[in-house]
């Protein structure tokens, strides 16, 4: 065989590499999901160790609030270390049966391009190289730590509020074009992964880490099934959450209340004269109730959302109002009238049948 024949089967090769790698179809939402599935795992694991830490170092909360940046970095730190800086996948990935490999591999024009002979499934590759690992480490770690915390120097320090002819407003108006230079190539990379599907974020593109399979028999480790059933009872649970304010509103109350005062008058006298001391006793009790609900301890809302009251002062409150003054302050909540300490919190009656 001739120089020019080896150079030709040898570019042939890459050739039947790349267009191999480019029909590889790796479903999209499994590598949305497993993005979505580690963040939620960090927010999970943030909650519990901001708890840790308040029971720990600083109770009232202050602490935890105040290192909040420091902690998501530790978290972040530890999965990156745990997973993809030694090259194994995420919990995310892991569950969508998805790993990342060194996609320049399969490129036309490596130098060390796979062999075509040696591939079965499509799905064959090393993993990522070290320095491959430590920018994807150093993006997703440090770089996002350090533009979080100019974001907030800013805000706090108010560059925005300065001399345009100052370097704080200079400062600030060159991060709103960093911000929205890289917004606008985050979609536009977003729309192009929707097409080949390849490369969800614009740093996997920029290190050619693309995630394949692990194992091709299995698309993925969790059903489809399982996933509609936690989708519909997610949408379920909005629409409750978002209707059930709703139906303490003023409007249904006193719709409520006609229905109920037009099924009592269809009562015959006698049990009306019987039953008259504790329907009138009933009714001065919901009444009171109802004047006393009048007004949100806390936002002073007229007509308080979910009412519920304080024990054992028993001040009105709205549901949401109560409950968080009783999670931001669980060692030492007070009532905001009276200031003396809640203990618990119940259910206001405010049916004025």
């Amino acid at each position: 065989m001739t120089p020019t024949d080896g150079v030709d089967g040898r570019a042939s090769t890459s050739a039947s590499a790349s267009a191999l790698a480019a029909s590889l179809d790796v479903l999209r939402v499994s590598q949305v999901d497993s993005q979505r599935l580690d963040v939620e795992l960090l927010d999970t694991l943030n909650g519990q160790l901001s708890r840790v830490v308040d029971a720990v170092v600083d109770p009232s909360g202050e602490f935890s609030t105040r290192k909040s940046a420091e902690i998501k970095l530790f978290l972040d730190l530890g999965l990156f270390v745990c997973t993809t800086a030694m090259n194994r996948p995420t919990p995310g990935q892991d569950l969508m049966n998805l790993r990342f490999r060194d996609e320049r591999e399969w490129s036309s024009d490596s130098p060390g391009a796979i062999d075509v002979a040696t591939v079965k499934t499509g799905v064959e590759g090393s993993g990522l190289t070290v320095t491959q690992r430590l920018i994807l480490g150093f993006v997703r770690c440090a770089a996002g730590y350090a533009w979080g915390s100019w974001q907030r120097k800013m805000l706090r320090e108010r560059f925005d509020e300065g001399n345009r002819d100052e370097w704080r407003y200079k400062a600030w108006k060159w991060s709103q074009r960093i911000e929205n230079a890289h917004a606008t190539a985050s979609f536009i990379n977003f729309c192009v992964f929707l097409k080949n599907g390849r490369y969800p974020t614009l740093i996997e593109r920029a290190v050619s880490a693309r995630l394949v399979y692990q194992r091709p028999s299995m698309a993925r480790v969790v059903d489809f099934e399982y996933l509609n059933q936690q989708l519909a009872w997610r949408e379920l649970s909005e629409l409750v959450l978002f209707t059930l304010p709703y139906l303490y509103s003023s409007r249904v109350r006193s719709l409520f209340g006609a229905l109920s005062m037009a099924t009592s008058r269809t009562r015959s006298s006698v049990d009306a004269v019987g039953h008259t001391a504790t329907n009138d006793e009933s009714s001065t009790t919901s009444r009171r109730r109802v004047i006393q609900a009048f007004r949100c301890s806390a936002c002073a809302s007229r007509e308080p959302i979910h009412p519920f009251v304080a024990e054992p002062c028993g001040h009105p409150y709205c549901y949401y109002c109560l409950r968080a003054r009783m999670l931001e302050q669980r060692l030492d909540c007070r009532c905001v009238r009276c200031s003396k300490p809640v203990k618990e919190m119940r259910r206001l009656a405010t049916l004025s049948s």
